[in-house]
């Protein structure tokens, strides 16, 4: 692929020149924010060296700015201000290249920010944080000690934990300079998944760590948690409880408004909030990173929610050469954003985020060009249309509704809009749609999926494993009236990977609306030349119902994938393409409905069952039940 370069001289500066700590006992935040100054004072191309070591970054010393992030904290004025670690911001062509340093962090913050810069190269660096926001906690031994059972928990080094009478208190670290620490929750807080380690599961479910105690008491190595005498028998020994609290206060990292921001080399340890999040900019690429914790910490979290979003971009998502493990959503989301038409007013539109985790920020200019489509089933009543002038927040301060715009388009706009009842449609920005490619990379250790894509440009997912994910391992949707992520899919090629011992299908095509007739929401997908090997639904609690459906709803159909080899499920796709794919043995299972056009077939690999029968172009339509539940987003 094409990487931009300048042939100008570069300056360059390096952090420890300005009282940089390179052994981490005192805090570099002042310094190296008085590196970045230097650097934008020298202009033209600039790199940021740190010399090999460690530095510390206390969010009580951070740059602070009001910012509003999508899919995090919404509205929220708890959260209208972000601390940020190292900021980039204004730069035209600017590089920080950490010489295999590590950036240790202490408190809430986000490590990095990319604002307003037209190229920055960041790499050969790690990030951790010193206490991470999410508890581990290990069942070492289980059993039953004077007609009560008990379990004995250990968790990892640093862990602050207070036993008191039938609970715990978790505290994150105390700053110095406040002396409060970063958070605080009790006994199994607000959230819980499940790491089988001996398998490479992960998936939601309840705690019950701390249901029916007797008493909790300190050991040399964790807890002893002693439960009352009618209480069930622990049967978890082995399993990694993972918890947490909600709020996405932080994105990890963040790249905002931006044209070209690449990450290499880089090993992210550990992401506060969200993940490393790019928004309303141009191409974002991550090549040969690892998402995982660091060895020798004794943790297996590495993300509090997705570990690479991109929302709203419009040149290129690239992610190569990469390794995803251990986060509590999805490794890869892809997306643009449903805006809700509350009113129209002659060329005027009147538009709100109904989503509560986003807002705060601009979703069109003018140039763009938007699609206008019914939320009730995704039919396009009004596309290409062009943005002349927009009113709404600035995504830098609350003077403006943080959750509604108006949008002035070149009219006149078609009668099914200027009829429509409030809510009834629902604008995508169309411009900010990125192409996407994700090769060579691998999934391993999430609750959820592995890729999330919902681009209309170019998307090509090559040569991935995709292992042990608690859901699909590639996931195409289209969400007006339920996550409002947008849209449509045209043009996606998934081919050469490896699917396997996932908790659903390879590959799910699943809008939660869509036409009963006419075009469909997807077009252009085609599934080419992947093993899939133990795809389906496989029983675990993650589901809140133990039915094993991964819906929550305690159906447990689980149709189309008793050969445990579910290539695709696919709902309102145009043309789809399933062929050469294969299967460690026996045939492949397909779910199609609402896919005039369907190619299914085994071409020179596995055969593929069809579901429901008379698929045109199916190889073998044999007995497969109709009806696989879509699995939640979450």
């Amino acid at each position: 692929m094409t990487v931009p370069t300048t042939t100008a001289p570069r300056h360059v500066v390096e952090v420890t020149a300005h009282g940089a700590d390179p052994t981490g006992l005192r805090d570099s935040s002042p310094a190296v924010r008085d590196a970045i100054a230097a650097a934008r004072r020298a202009g033209g191309p600039v790199t940021i060296r740190f010399a090999p070591g460690t530095y510390a970054f206390r969010a009580s010393s951070a740059v602070r700015r009001e910012l509003y992030v999508s899919n995090t904290v919404g509205a929220d004025p708890r959260y209208r201000e972000k601390a940020v670690g190292i900021l980039l911001e204004g730069f035209d062509d600017v590089e920080i290249d950490g010489s295999g340093a590590l950036f240790e962090y202490h408190g809430r913050q986000t490590t990095i920010a990319v604002i307003d810069c037209g190229r920055a190269e960041l790499h050969h660096f790690a990030v951790d944080m010193v206490q991470p926001t999410v508890v581990e906690v290990t069942v070492r031994e289980t059993g039953v000690d004077g007609g009560r059972p008990f379990r004995l928990l250990s968790v990892p080094p640093g862990t602050d934990v207070r036993p008191h009478g039938r609970t715990v208190t978790w505290q994150g670290e105390t700053d110095p300079a406040g002396g409060d620490p970063a958070w605080s929750g009790e006994g199994a807080l607000d959230y819980c998944q499940v790491l089988d380690p001996r398998v490479g599961r992960t998936w939601r479910t309840e705690c019950p760590l701390f249901e029916q105690v007797e008493r909790v008491t300190a050991t040399s190595g964790g807890l002893r948690v002693d439960y009352r005498a009618d209480a069930p028998v622990p049967d978890d020994e082995g399993l990694v409880y993972q918890l947490r609290h909600t709020d996405r206060d932080h994105p990890g990292v963040f790249v905002l408004e931006s044209g070209y921001a690449r990450f290499r080399d880089v090993r992210f340890g550990y992401l506060h909030g969200f993940g490393l999040l790019a928004q309303s900019g141009g191409d974002l690429l991550v090549q040969n990173c690892v998402f995982a914790t660091r060895e020798g910490t004794g943790r297996t979290t590495a993300g509090f929610a997705d570990f690479v979003q991109a929302s709203g971009l419009s040149g290129r998502v690239v992610v190569e050469d990469c390794r995803f493990d251990g986060a509590h959503d999805d490794a890869i989301n892809v997306h643009g954003l449903y805006l809700r038409v509350d009113r129209v007013a002659g060329d005027e539109l009147e538009l709100s985020y109904p989503h509560p985790e986003t807002a705060g920020f601009p979703q069109f200019a003018a140039g763009e060009r938007c699609e206008i489509v019914r939320v009730d089933d995704g039919t396009v009543v009004a596309t290409d249309v062009e943005v002349l002038g927009v009113d709404g927040p600035s995504g830098r301060d609350h003077a403006h509704d943080l959750t509604r715009m108006r949008v002035r388009c070149a009219g006149p706009l078609p009668d099914a809009v200027a009829a429509s009842a409030p809510g009834e449609l629902a604008v995508e920005n169309i411009t900010r749609t990125p192409a996407v490619t994700v090769q060579r990379s691998t999934f391993l250790n999430l609750p959820t999926r592995g890729v999330l894509v919902s681009t209309r440009k170019p998307v090509l997912i090559e040569d991935c494993v995709f292992s042990g994910l608690g859901m699909a391992g590639v996931l195409i949707t289209c969400e007006a009236g339920s996550y409002w992520e947008s849209g449509p899919v045209a043009d996606c090629t998934i081919r050469g990977n490896r699917f396997e011992d996932l908790g659903g299908p390879a590959v799910q095509i699943s809008p939660p609306r869509f036409p009963a007739t006419g075009r469909s929401v997807h077009r252009g997908i085609r599934v080419l030349g992947n093993h899939v090997s133990n795809c389906a639904p496989w029983p675990h609690e993650g589901d809140g119902d133990g039915d094993g459906d991964g819906d929550g709803d305690g159906g447990g159909d689980r149709s189309g994938a008793e050969a445990g080899h579910w290539v695709v499920d696919a709902t309102s796709v145009d043309g789809l393409v399933v062929i050469d794919n294969t299967a460690a043995a026996g045939s492949l299972s397909a779910r199609l409905d609402h896919c005039p056009g369907a190619e299914v077939s085994a071409g020179s690999g596995s055969p593929v069952r069809v579901s429901p029968a008379g698929v045109a172009g199916a190889a073998d339509a044999a007995g497969l039940s109709a009806g696989v539940r879509r699995q939640n987003r979450s």
